[in-house]
């Protein structure tokens, strides 16, 4: 039987304050795949960041991007939440002095106002507004002001940077446990072919599309009460599921 292992990638795969994945980590994703096992790496960030950061059997790999609005796979989109465009011209109405936003496409990024210097590694094509865009979006990153999102709308807040004014948005209705669901029906398995690995609260929706969940390190109460499996590093995760001849499946 085939199995399917999905990760998160920041504060999993990617410890925090790291900038790559290790060699030890990437030698045990290696002996998985040479196994015959399936691999989806799930985070907030987009499709081509997740690219950036794998080796070159990264074409093997499922890339759950925007924190499941949108999967890839060598190049290929398989799966597209996005955010509308009566969503996106809400950001458009509130960009000025002190607000500015990045729109981050399947492989492009575009800011429209004047971003900060820190926000230089999204790469953005600079833009008058949303309506320049042709590129399906999928994630909103936005700087300055705090914005309260209007009543029924089509968006949730993904991540919130805190006090340095930062904050990510996603369609309200993608969730990495959705995007997994979609994914497994499309290769034919189930939860009892699947382990999901993650360390914070936004991998919990993806954890009961699981037949084994585990939690790297303690950072989410939530997320550890969804889980079987405790680890504090991930090549020990890692070591423990290709120890087991089935996966731990």
């Amino acid at each position: 039987m085939r199995k399917l292992i999905v990760s998160d990638l920041d504060g999993t795969l990617l410890p925090y304050g790291q900038d790559a994945i290790s060699k030890e980590t990437l030698a045990l994703l290696d002996e998985a795949l040479k196994r015959g096992i399936t691999l989806a790496v799930s985070s907030g960030r987009t499709v081509e960041e997740l690219s950036a950061l794998l080796p070159e059997w990264k074409k093997e790999v499922w890339l759950i991007g925007c924190d499941g609005a949108h999967y890839a796979k060598d190049g290929r989109d398989y799966y597209e939440k996005k955010i509308s465009h009566e969503d996106l011209t809400f950001f458009q109405k509130q960009a000025g002095e002190d607000f500015s936003f990045v729109l981050h496409a399947a492989h492009k990024n575009f800011s429209v106002g004047k971003i900060p210097a820190e926000a230089a590694e999204f790469h953005a094509v600079p833009i008058s507004g949303v309506d320049a865009v042709r590129e399906k979006i999928f994630k909103v990153t936005s700087f300055g002001k705090r914005l309260r999102l209007p009543p029924y709308c089509g968006l949730r807040m993904h991540w919130d940077g805190g006090e340095n004014g930062v904050a990510q948005y996603v369609n309200r209705f993608a969730d990495k446990g959705t995007a997994l669901s979609d994914l497994q029906t499309r290769l034919m398995l189930t939860k009892f072919d699947t382990v999901c690995i993650g360390d914070s609260g936004n991998d919990v929706a993806m954890m009961h599309n699981a037949k084994h969940a585990v939690c790297i390190g303690h950072r989410s109460d939530a997320l550890a009460a969804a889980c079987d499996l405790h680890f504090e590093r991930i090549e020990d995760a890692l070591q423990a599921l290709l120890c087991r001849a089935d996966c731990a499946l």
